[in-house]
């Protein structure tokens, strides 16, 4: 009797961990801009050692340019190579008021971190995908 109510036991807090995960978004769900703003900032923060005048700058920054980003998906249903060129846009606007905001030697960093993480997402994509 007591294996049953043990083996039962376990089975229930199996099955309660696996069926409460972690909180996550929903598919279509986005993320709200303030807290995407808060991450690239903190991660900004650890890898360049920004000011706090630099972080609060940052922070506003990405918060409106994740705003207008979302809006502009939401209701442009371009054509692909619009949509890239209108992207291509934003990352040379994005890169230049980094400059602004950045030192010389920050940006510097910054520019090589993303290199890397740019290097790390193709590595990804192609043991994900068999060619």
């Amino acid at each position: 009797m007591r294996k049953i109510l043990l083996l039962f036991s376990l089975f229930l807090f199996l099955f309660s961990c696996h069926s409460n995960p972690q909180q996550r978004r929903e598919p279509g769900e986005r993320m709200d801009p303030e807290k995407i703003a808060d991450r690239m900032v903190e991660r900004m923060n650890e890898e360049l050692k920004l000011t706090d005048q630099q972080q609060k700058e940052l922070k506003t920054w990405f918060v409106d340019s994740f705003k207008k980003r979302g809006e502009s998906v939401r209701k442009n249903k371009k054509s692909r190579e619009e949509m890239r060129a209108e992207m291509k846009k934003s990352r040379e606007e994005n890169e230049a008021q980094l400059k602004k905001i950045l030192t010389e030697e920050q940006f510097k960093q910054y520019r090589e971190n993303e290199a890397k993480r740019q290097q790390e997402r193709r590595e990804q994509g192609d043991r994900r995908s068999p060619r």
